[in-house]
């Protein structure tokens, strides 16, 4: 150790006497620890000192000031990338602990992506979602479990914890790059046929545009969301008159000569109907939840008569936000993305209509029509009949658009079936022309109590 044992004796003093106390057995364990691990400076040894004693970041700025004072280095913020310990030397784990990460993983990235099996690019999702994906597998469960050493000192402890943090992080970056790399590859095999742009841009894959193409795309389905609105407006004014009076109508037409000159309605019903707008932001939606907050947001401008709400695993509503922001700034939304998670960040649609329902200020009169973007994938949760039931009769409308391929709905975690029943229309929606033929199709029909 080049530090003498009295100056690190010395300093838990100074550590004690400017209200930064540390148990006296880990600085015993520091002391063997770099006793043990002969570094080549004392510069070396105090960069460990910074990064292994203090346990939050109120610790480690009292401590990197002491340290400053007291010994007159200037801590470094980075932290080494991985600390060898004993205990890993039966491991037979790395070849070596150098600083090239390619050289410590070797082929183990790849071994979890052959044993997770195949990753169908073709579905809407994002390489973050196959990554959670892939995190959750047995293989991937298995190179973690390395860490999973018991210590007898506390200090070691925390040294495997943060080399456990730099391997899983170093790691999860190497499995994105060998995600992207084979989606890229995916999109050179695919691209000439299926999943090629099209000659007319309005049949091109939301997924496959450029920043160009898109902006265009995405006035174009502001333009459709202002059409919508105008829809819903006719809609909410036919039932405004109430229903028809036939007594009344009878009686005056008898003034025409039994003809049906002039019709009379009862009073006009004082709760205008609503339109429910809800769009799935969850890592599974990819670039699909720009297009449908966009499409929002043309509804939004046009009629005020409306609530938009995005969700993840519960309701944010986004109504206001809608009304005061600038197109170009929707993509904001999408950037806060970790504001409107509610409790794991994994889509839970049973939640997120439970909290629909529930809120009276929301649901309250049947005439209101409800529209949801959204591939209906709910991490293997079920959807409960009872919630399904009540959202069918909470809206004489629902209206649904699945950004996923058609003949990927209802597999694996898709719960699409249990809300198709209840939809007075759904369609696949990955494209302008797919968006703009829904649209034009929407009828809001008048139902008659």
């Amino acid at each position: 150790m080049n530090l003498q044992t009295d100056d690190v004796i010395n300093f838990s003093a100074i550590c004690k006497q400017n209200n930064l106390q540390f148990p006296s057995e880990r600085f015993s364990d520091l002391i063997n620890y770099l006793n043990i691990q002969d570094l080549e400076s004392v510069n070396d040894e105090l960069q460990i000192m910074y990064h292994l004693l203090p346990s939050n970041k109120n610790e480690k700025d009292k401590l990197k000031d002491l340290i400053s004072q007291y010994f007159g280095y200037v801590i470094k913020q980075e932290r080494p990338e991985f600390i060898d310990l004993d205990e890993y030397k039966d491991k037979n784990y790395f070849d070596n602990f150098t600083d090239d990460v390619n050289t410590r993983f070797h082929n183990i990235p790849k071994d979890i992506l052959n044993n997770f099996g195949e990753i169908d690019f073709s579905r809407p999702v994002s390489n973050m979602y196959w990554l959670n994906q892939i995190k959750k597998s047995q293989s991937y469960e298995n190179e973690i479990s390395f860490f999973n050493i018991s210590f007898e000192t506390e200090l070691d402890q925390i040294v495997n914890s943060q080399n456990k943090e730099n391997f899983t992080n170093n790691l999860d970056m190497k499995l994105l790059e060998l995600i992207q790399e084979m989606r890229n590859q995916f999109k050179e095999s695919y691209m000439p046929n299926e999943l090629s742009q099209k000659e007319n841009l309005e049949e091109t894959d939301f997924l496959y545009t450029n920043n160009d193409e898109r902006n265009k795309l995405l006035k174009e389905t502001k333009t459709l969301g202002m059409m919508l609105a105008n829809k819903f407006i006719k809609h909410s004014n036919s039932l405004s008159k109430g229903k028809l009076n036939l007594r009344k109508t009878i009686r005056k037409s008898l003034q025409n000569g039994g003809s049906l000159y002039r019709t009379v309605f009862k009073p006009r019903v004082k709760k205008k109907p609503r339109l429910i707008l809800l769009c799935d932001i969850s890592g599974s939606m990819a670039l699909y939840s720009l297009f449908g907050l966009t499409l929002l947001f043309g509804i939004v401008q046009r009629f005020r008569s409306v609530k938009a709400f995005v969700f993840i695993d519960g309701l944010t509503e986004i109504t206001k936000d809608l009304q005061k922001m600038k197109i170009n700034n929707i993509k904001s939304i999408l950037n806060n993305w970790n504001s409107f998670v509610k409790a794991d960040g994994h889509s839970d649609y049973q939640r997120s209509f439970d909290e629909l329902i529930l809120n009276k200020k929301i649901v309250n009169s049947s005439t209101n029509s409800l529209l949801v973007i959204g591939d209906a994938r709910n991490n293997y949760r079920s959807i409960s009949e009872e919630t399904i039931s009540k959202l069918s009769k909470s809206f004489d409308n629902i209206y649904w658009m699945n950004p996923e391929r058609k003949q990927y709905w209802n597999t694996g975690d898709s719960r699409f079936m249990d809300f198709q029943k209840v939809c007075e229309s759904y369609s696949e929606v990955r494209n302008f022309n797919q968006l703009k033929n829904f649209i034009e199709n929407i009828n809001f029909k008048k139902v008659i109590k």
